[in-house]
């Protein structure tokens, strides 16, 4: 490889991470100007889009703008989605919670049930906003897809699990991470891995 292009790849990986680091903080950014609890999921939905744009290659598009526009569109329907979710969340939590404390023999394959659902519940969370950026659904319909998604394409469920347990590895040596690039990582990182799904 000739001296120029190491500089190229250079100024090719440096964009990225500026790209990444910008994204983070407007999702971080919008997040708090949605009043924190609902700006949480607009926020995280617009980023998701906006990444999308950047996988697919479109590469120019102003940044804060679409990531604006998406926030708006989709603020009513993305805070009822993730809402849901939260509820699955806390439903399946005390569901086990009861199971563990039990010795019968009942309870204990509820546990084994409950923790299977854990796990498909899981993976849902990693598909729902990258299917959410790429189609158009109903709210409960973007999870009904996100399990169709993950239990057809296994092996990109695969990939996605490993990629964010990387990322979450790394954010917990340093935590610092989070301010300046672990949304806008796992962000680009998921939709990369999803899009393989998405284009068969």
């Amino acid at each position: 490889m000739t001296f120029e292009g190491m500089v190229w790849k250079l100024y090719h990986v440096f964009e990225w991470i500026t790209h990444i680091m910008y994204l983070n903080f407007l999702w971080i950014l919008f997040t708090v100007v949605g009043g924190g609890m609902f700006g949480f999921f607009p926020a995280t939905a617009a980023m998701f889009s906006v990444s999308r744009k950047w996988v697919i290659g479109e590469r120019d598009i102003p940044i804060i703008k679409a990531f604006w526009g998406y926030f708006k569109k989709d603020f009513i329907q993305t805070n009822i989605l993730g809402y849901v979710l939260i509820f699955i969340g806390i439903f399946l939590y005390f569901d086990l919670k009861i199971s563990l404390k039990s010795d019968l023999l009942f309870f204990r394959f509820l546990t084994f049930t409950f923790l299977i659902f854990f796990i498909l519940y899981f993976v849902i969370l990693l598909y729902v906003f990258p299917i959410h950026a790429h189609y158009k659904f109903r709210v409960l319909e973007y999870i009904k897809y996100s399990l169709i998604m993950a239990l057809a394409k296994p092996l990109q469920t695969i990939m996605m699990v490993v990629s964010f347990l990387a990322i979450v590895l790394i954010i917990r040596f340093s935590p610092i991470l989070v301010l300046f690039l672990a949304g806008g990582l796992i962000s680009i990182t998921l939709t990369s891995v999803s899009m393989r799904s998405f284009l068969k």
